[in-house]
């Protein structure tokens, strides 16, 4: 397709393709009796949701090396041109990148020993005690020993004076990862409101740091690898932080919390199609009104450093920042909660000014209000659709949807597609029924799950809400061979 070309795809829309600085295209679509060019965030295209720890390998979990660019590989090939991955955040418990020690900081466990051998950092012993058979499912058990591993890698890269890791480490985050990381050890794992007055020595804080350079160039390395491949990587922004953060530990004043440090209420969402009782997150809610006063001072920070890491961000549960649902701490279940005004548009326009225009995809599922829909509208986000919803809804017209919209046949949060089919009385025959409903859709983007793409049935589930045990743990055992196209419609 030439640059200012325009191409029919279906009777109710056009596409056109224009010039940016440097050769680049940009597609911006064309509806019947609109008098306005509406640019998309990603074009007329297609991506794979995997995230980073499913990939395959003999490390017990996927990593970013390796196999990593060898996934970028088969997604250029196969013509996928987006990539979304989960938050690569450190998880705070039951390995959910969801709850997470901070907003900054990667997972260590996404670092991959390979390179560190490559690097000289380890032995080949050392790398060979790494190594563990690759499952279906991410060998927790293996990774006992990561940290131990790491800290070597760490000490002998700080020995050696890593070039970049001075300017690296004197970032503001990455301090205060570094001393909240170290303090936690210190203290045995505890939540912060449990600390004693134990502080870490330097040393131990560098190491944390080091870690964190690791993660980092692997990731900036990965990153390039795939724009080469002309990928862009769509990231994931949880709303809310966990209570054992960096990020409520040094921004306390912003969150609802006692003199103690403890939440006086907690976020969650009410009862919905996936759970009767709600679903109780658990974490501190925001005081929007500091929150305001500070200028959006932290979600800002946040939102720039994600996408220093990201070509565009999805960020999840977008209704709460309408209204959210407040449950008191102490409730066991969400049911008991009450609906509170969020910051609506000021917090995206106060981003804007020093961010300029945000790609941002905003997660839009659940029971969705008018009011929710005018905020995505007025921020220009695309929302989501997601089929196994939105086929069982006798209201709901592929046709007739939001074309600024992303398109998946599933989320991480929901059963396989073959799955679904299998226990659903849906009609559908295959996987790829649904599939191809995703690919031909006036959405800008379809974006398919890994496991949809391999067909998998549910033991290749993701996650399963309000599951406390279970998830997180599916990988795939190879990179597979392109043996289908998946161009759209």
């Amino acid at each position: 397709m030439a640059c200012g070309e325009k191409v029919p795809l279906t009777p109710s829309f056009l596409i056109s393709v224009r010039h940016f600085g440097g050769g680049r295209c940009a597609l911006q679509v064309f509806f019947p009796g609109e008098t306005q060019r509406r640019e998309a965030l990603f074009g007329r295209t297609y991506g794979i949701l995997l995230h980073p720890t499913s990939l395959p390998g003999s490390w017990g979990i996927g990593t970013l090396g390796s196999e990593a660019h060898e996934f970028a590989r088969w997604m250029a090939d196969s013509g996928a041109k987006v990539w979304q991955v989960l938050p690569l955040n450190p998880p705070v418990y039951n390995h959910s990148p969801y709850q997470v020690l901070s907003s900054f900081a990667g997972n260590p466990l996404l670092v991959s020993p390979e390179e560190l051998f490559n690097q000289g950092f380890l032995s080949a012993a050392e790398l060979d005690s790494a190594r563990s058979q690759c499952s279906a499912t991410v060998n927790w058990h293996s990774l006992e020993g990561r940290k131990a591993l790491l800290t070597t890698a760490a000490n002998r890269a700080l020995n050696a004076g890593v070039t970049g890791f001075d300017s690296f480490y004197k970032q503001q985050h990455v301090r205060e990862w570094s001393w909240f990381a170290a303090t936690k050890e210190l203290n045995g794992g505890r939540p912060w409101p449990q600390w004693s007055a134990a502080k870490p020595d330097l040393e131990e804080q560098l190491v944390h740091g080091m870690i964190q350079y690791f993660f980092h160039t692997q990731w900036i390395s990965l990153k390039k690898y795939c724009s080469s491949l002309g990928i862009r990587i769509l990231g994931d922004i949880p709303i809310y932080a966990a209570l054992d953060s960096t990020d409520v530990y040094f921004n306390r004043e912003l969150f609802k919390l006692n003199a103690q440090g403890d939440p006086t209420v907690v976020a969650g969402v009410p009862p919905d199609y996936f759970s009767t009782t709600g679903q109780l997150w658990g974490n501190p809610v925001y005081d929007w009104d500091r929150c305001a006063a500070s200028g959006y001072r932290w979600w800002t920070h946040r939102m720039a450093g994600a996408l220093e890491l990201f070509d565009a961000v999805r960020i999840d549960h977008f209704r709460g920042f309408d209204q959210y649902w407040e449950v008191p701490a102490g409730e066991t279940t969400a049911v008991n909660g009450t609906w509170n005004s969020g910051p609506g548009i000021d917090l995206f326009r106060q981003m804007e000014k020093l961010l300029g225009k945000l790609p941002v995809v905003a997660e839009d599922l659940g029971i969705i209000t008018p009011s929710v829909r005018a905020l995505r509208k007025q921020c220009g986000f695309p929302g989501m659709v997601v089929l196994q919803f939105a086929l069982q809804n006798s209201s709901f017209s592929v046709e007739n949807m939001d074309p600024n919209s992303v398109i998946y046949t599933g989320t991480h949060d929901n059963d396989t597609t073959a799955g679904w089919i299998s226990s659903t009385e849906t009609g559908f025959k295959s996987v790829r029924s649904v599939v191809d409903i995703a690919l031909s859709s006036p959405a800008d983007l379809a974006m398919l799950p890994m496991q949809d793409v391999l067909e998998l049935d549910s033991s290749a589930r993701m996650n399963t809400p309000g599951a406390s045990s279970g998830n997180w743990g599916w990988r795939m055992l190879e990179i597979p061979q392109v043996t289908q196209s998946f161009a759209r419609g």
